[in-house]
C-alpha cells in the first residue's frame, strides 16, 4: 500500500486559535477517518484543521509523519492494526511532546486481558469474503441502480424506498444504508411529476420519507447551484415560494401513504440511517421520528 496525506481547510475558533489534528492509520483508514469525523463534528467542524495519513506501511514512514506532527504543534490521533506500529507512535510521542491518542487499542487490550487471547492481526479478517460481504455489495449495486428514480420496476425488491424533493439527502442517506446491507432505492416527489405506480404497491412499512425546513433547503440548493456555475437569483429552484410547494406537495403524497416521515434540517445521516435499521428491524421506540405513523 501506498501512503498518502491529505490536508483539509480548517477555520478558526471565536478566540481565532486553530487546531491541528493528524490521524495517522495503516490498513484501517477508513476506521480513522470515521473516528476523526465524528470527532470534529462534535465542535461543528469548526477551528479544526485536519491532516490525514492513510495506509502508512513502515516505520520511517510513521516517523515522517510524527515529524510533521511534530513542528506542527498537532493533536495526533492513530488507527493502527499493528501493534509494533500503534507501540512506536505511543513511545515517540511521548518522547516528543505530542498529545496522542488510540483510537484502537483500549477496547482491544480490554478485551485481550478479559478473554485471556492475543487479538489476532490478520488483514484478510478487516473485510473477509463471506456472506454478509456479499449481501453489501448486491445492496449496493442496487442503490446505485435505483437512485433518483431510476428503474421503478425494481422498487418492489428494496429493503426500504425513500421519498422525498430535491436536496433533501436521499442519495447520501440511501448509500449509507447500502453499505449496512440494506437495499435502499430513493424516489424524488417533484410538483407535475406523477410518481411511479409501483411506490404504491409498496408496503408503507417499507417507505420513509425526508423533509427539511425551507429556509435549509434554500441555502442548500443556492450553494449546489453556485457549485455549478449556475446564477441562483435566476431560477425558480432557490425561490421560497417554489420550495414551500415542493414541501406542501410532497407533504400531500406522504400523508396519503400514511408513512413515517424525518425532519432531517439538523440530523446527521448517521442518525436517521439508525434510526431506519430500527424502524425496519421493527423498533417500537420511534420518539424522534415526526409525522407519519407511530
Amino acid at each position: 500500500m501506498v501512503a498518502f496525506c491529505e490536508r483539509r481547510n480548517g477555520y478558526s475558533f471565536p478566540d481565532g486559535k486553530n487546531v491541528d489534528l493528524f490521524v495517522l492509520s495503516d490498513c484501517l483508514s477508513e476506521v480513522a477517518e470515521a473516528c476523526a469525523s465524528w470527532i470534529t463534528r462534535r465542535f461543528g467542524k469548526t477551528g479544526i484543521e485536519i491532516t490525514r495519513f492513510g495506509s502508512l506501511a513502515g516505520e520511517d514512514k510513521i516517523r515522517e509523519a510524527l515529524d510533521e506532527a511534530y513542528r506542527a504543534g498537532a493533536v495526533v490521533l492513530h488507527c493502527f492494526l499493528s501493534g509494533g506500529y500503534r507501540r512506536l507512535v505511543r513511545e515517540t510521542c511521548l518522547a516528543r511532546g505530542i498529545d496522542e491518542y488510540d483510537a484502537f487499542s483500549p477496547m482491544l487490550t480490554g478485551l485481550e486481558r478479559a478473554s485471556g487471547r492475543d487479538a489476532k492481526e490478520d488483514r484478510t479478517l478487516l473485510h473477509p469474503m463471506d456472506r454478509e460481504y456479499f449481501r453489501r455489495v448486491r445492496a449496493v449495486e442496487y442503490t446505485i441502480a435505483a437512485d433518483d428514480g431510476g428503474n421503478p420496476s425494481i422498487l418492489k425488491e428494496a429493503d426500504v424506498v425513500i421519498v422525498g424533493i430535491s436536496r433533501t439527502g436521499k442519495s447520501p442517506l440511501c448509500m449509507y444504508l447500502a453499505h449496512r446491507g440494506i437495499m435502499a432505492a430513493n424516489v424524488p416527489l417533484v410538483p407535475g411529476i406523477e410518481p411511479p405506480p409501483q411506490l404504491f404497491r409498496i408496503p408503507r412499512t417499507r417507505i420513509v420519507g425526508l423533509t427539511r425546513s425551507p429556509v435549509s433547503l434554500e441555502g442548500i440548493r443556492t450553494r449546489r447551484m453556485s457549485m455549478m456555475g449556475l446564477p441562483p437569483e435566476e431560477s425558480l429552484y432557490v425561490r421560497s415560494e417554489e420550495i414551500m410547494r415542493e414541501i406542501d406537495y410532497a407533504s400531500g403524497i406522504m400523508k396519503y401513504l400514511g408513512i413515517v416521515v424525518f425532519d432531517v434540517t439538523k440530523r446527521a445521516i448517521e442518525e436517521t440511517a439508525h434510526e431506519i435499521l430500527a424502524l425496519l428491524a421493527g423498533a417500537t421506540e420511534r420518539h424522534s421520528f415526526h409525522g407519519g405513523a407511530k
